[in-house]
């Protein structure tokens, strides 16, 4: 049986290292949280005591942390997971950070004979529970083939977008560009249409069928007729991937008119106090502005 190691036990974290504990995986898990930990160790995990520990004891190990300063902590600072691996062992980070911040990570794992997968993920809590997440893989074939079974696990929409390191969070970014776009797009949308007079109910049926639908349209406006922002993907968390994304489009020179534009709409929203609700949350910033709320009548 291989053993997994996991780091990170958050709204994405946990339920990944649960789906890996129903693949039959030995794992063992660590976070900041002892509570998060003993909830995973009543369904069968081994909890660690240190990052160290996670390292030691597994062949691979998974880190989903917030971002770069929190992937780095746990995987290269003092008594970090790297620390207690094993040469032949391979660290997966599914978190989303820049593409030369991965880089850096693997060079140093790589000196201490470690592999390294770049791996952020899509899909949110609901797909992280099914163990239908979207894996985008960047790593040599060799490495993706010794992990292939695990990282379908968690993920079964696993793509392979690339040998170098990287390329996967490259991928990430541009996904992530879109859903910032469209979720500001639909609350546009929205708004507009509402504050005009039309039923938003019917609003959202005739644009589901129509061209201008989207994933996200459809996803998050019944959220938003129920005036549900909880936390599905948080808002603030869109401004970190955005950041990383105009970081590209600055090295690249690439211009990002509309990603900038909502990067600002989301600050402003964090700034009404939304930065922990779900990313859909930006509509009430827009609702405000306009006088009109967006809701089942």
């Amino acid at each position: 049986m291989k053993k997994i190691g996991f780091i990170g036990l958050g709204n994405m974290g946990k339920s990944m290292a649960r789906n890996l504990l129903k693949g039959g995986y030995e794992v063992t898990v660590f976070d900041i949280r002892a509570e998060a930990i003993e909830e995973l160790k009543k369904e069968g995990a081994k909890g660690a005591s240190s990052l160290s520990e996670v390292g030691s004891d597994a062949d691979t190990v998974f880190v989903m942390v917030l971002n770069v300063k929190q992937v780095e902590a746990v995987t290269l600072g003092e008594n970090g997971a790297i620390s207690g691996m094993k040469p032949g062992s391979t660290l997966i980070v599914t978190s989303t950070i820049a593409p030369s911040e991965i880089q850096k990570i693997a060079d140093i794992a790589s000196e201490k004979g470690i592999d390294t997968i770049d791996s952020p993920v899509s899909g949110g809590t609901g797909r992280a529970a099914d163990g239908s997440l979207v894996m985008m893989v960047s790593c040599e074939d060799s490495v993706y083939e010794k992990c292939k079974d695990a990282l379908l696990t968690v993920g079964s929409n696993t793509i392979r977008v690339g040998k170098k390191i990287g390329m996967g969070q490259t991928v990430k970014a541009a996904n992530q560009l879109l859903v910032s776009i469209h979720v500001v797009a639909t609350a546009e949308a929205m708004v507009l249409a509402t504050k005009a007079g039309v039923d938003p109910e019917l609003l959202f049926e005739v644009i589901k069928k129509s061209v201008g639908t989207s994933f996200m349209f459809e996803q998050k406006v019944p959220l938003i007729l129920a005036r549900d922002f909880r936390n599905r993907g948080a808002l603030d968390i869109q401004i970190k991937d955005l950041d990383i994304c105009l970081k590209m489009g600055r090295e690249l020179d690439v211009p990002l008119y509309l990603s900038a534009l909502s990067r600002e709409l989301f600050i402003m929203a964090e700034g009404k106090g939304y930065g922990r609700e779900d990313l859909c949350a930006v509509t009430k910033l827009l609702e405000e502005v306009a006088h009109v709320e967006v809701k089942k009548q």
